[in-house]
């Protein structure tokens, strides 16, 4: 009996080796598949996060650099992308070839051609596949991963940092005396249509063939601005150098007559008043005004709060410039932290501004409204005071970023404001 069971245990030697064995090749199997397929997965992830920047910062570049340097586009795109790791490691980003213009895709809200693709690869075709650590026991050494992303560039309607200020937007001038019947708007124009008597401004009877403001819709540019062409090209409007003048010393309505506003703080109360007035030229009132609302018209004189609110914005990024050659600004400690110890994305110095329908202000009131209702809202580099005694204010058109607040738009054409979305 002794004798069988030795001999029964002999037989069984080694069978536990075997079991050990087949668990052993299980638990690698699974750790194969979850460690593996895992770092796959977070890879994955990373991939598409590095996408998502990659194409968003081609389409600021995009909107707000240069809208017709796609290199430019392209290069910001395949730098911001590869800052973000993929597994430890820069995904691959080749700009000519993974950064493109495309077709928005169906959809996508703005306009079918305002669409930038970016495409990150971790692959063996790049020479930078993901590396297996369990899987390599069935000769998996490498696993590929990619990720694609498209942002569009879409028009907004409104801003929360608007200035207290509503310029006269732009009209069709209409020449007097025997001139052609029509001619070119200047920065040195005038409204032929209104004169100053007295403190009224009255309809001038030696004006025969009056100025004429159509204002801007969501299908029509009317007169106004339009910084952009119908392929989102910089027209002559853009970057445009206009001056700025407080519109109660003036005689006539020129370009650039503005109105000082009463804006309203974040929490809906309103603060009149030169200090508040001037604290809202060089901060932000943190109000969201839309296209198409109203807001009162600031009473008193406003030369020295502009003049003292404009130093103060102005000392925020001291060495920003305009550059005309490259119409865009040089020199701005944006994007980074300025004077004020404050991170912006974009020179402190552009802000938005209102423009308005003269006519609507004037109509049935010959000292014109308590309120200005937005017409349209624009992008302004502040450059500095200057014009006759130094109370005016110099700046050029630019774009700006925005946000959406109800229905109210301009065409893409007359749009200063600009925001960047991811369709896909």
């Amino acid at each position: 009996m002794a004798r069988h069971q030795r001999r029964r245990a002999n037989q069984e030697r080694g069978a536990v080796l075997v079991h050990t064995a087949i668990a052993m090749l299980t638990l690698m199997a699974f750790s194969a598949l979850v460690i593996d397929y895992g770092a796959f997965w977070v890879s994955r992830g990373q991939a598409q996060n590095a996408a998502d920047a990659a194409a968003l910062a081609g389409a600021l570049s995009l909107a707000f650099d240069d809208p017709n340097d796609i290199a430019r586009a392209q290069a910001a795109a395949a730098a911001t992308g590869t800052a973000n790791k993929v597994w430890g490691a820069a995904p691959s980003i080749l700009p000519a070839s993974d950064v493109l213009l495309v077709t928005c895709p169906p959809g996508a809200p703005g306009l079918p051609d305002t669409c930038l693709r970016a495409n990150v690869y971790r692959s063996v075709a790049r020479s930078n596949a993901l590396p297996t650590y369990f899987a390599q026991i069935v000769g998996l050494t490498t696993q590929d991963v990619r990720a694609t992303a498209t942002a569009q560039i879409l028009t907004g309607n409104a801003t929360e940092c608007l200035k207290p200020w509503a310029v006269a937007d732009k009209w069709a001038e209409h020449w007097e005396n025997g001139a052609p019947n029509s001619g070119p708007w200047t920065p040195n124009s005038n409204f032929d249509k209104y004169k100053k008597q007295g403190n009224q401004y009255l309809l001038d009877p030696s004006v025969t063939t009056p100025d004429v403001y159509v204002a801007p819709t969501a299908t029509d540019p009317g007169t106004g601005f339009t910084p952009f062409d119908a392929h989102g090209a910089q027209t002559s409007d853009y970057g445009l150098q206009m001056t700025l003048k407080i519109g109660s010393s003036e005689n006539r309505i020129s370009a650039g007559w503005f109105l000082a506003l009463d804006l309203m703080k974040a929490d809906g109360s309103t603060g009149s008043g030169g200090s508040d007035y001037r604290a809202n030229i060089s901060g932000c009132s943190g109000h969201t005004y839309a296209i198409g609302d109203t807001i009162d018209v600031e009473t008193g004189n406003m030369v020295g709060p502009t003049k003292q609110g404009v130093d103060d914005l102005t000392a925020k990024d001291p060495g920003a410039t305009w550059n005309t050659s490259t119409q865009s600004i040089t020199g701005s400690c944006a994007p980074g932290v300025c004077a004020d110890g404050q991170y912006y994305t974009h020179s402190p110095r552009t802000v938005p501004v209102a423009l308005f329908n003269i006519d609507s202000f004037f109509a049935g009131s010959p000292n014109g409204k308590t309120t200005v209702t937005l017409t349209n809202i624009m992008g302004f580099f502040v450059e500095g005071m200057g014009g006759a005694g130094n109370k005016d204010v110099v700046g050029r058109l630019v774009e700006i970023p925005g946000l959406t607040k109800g229905t109210s738009s301009v065409t893409a054409t007359a749009a200063f404001l600009r925001k960047v979305m991811l369709v896909r």
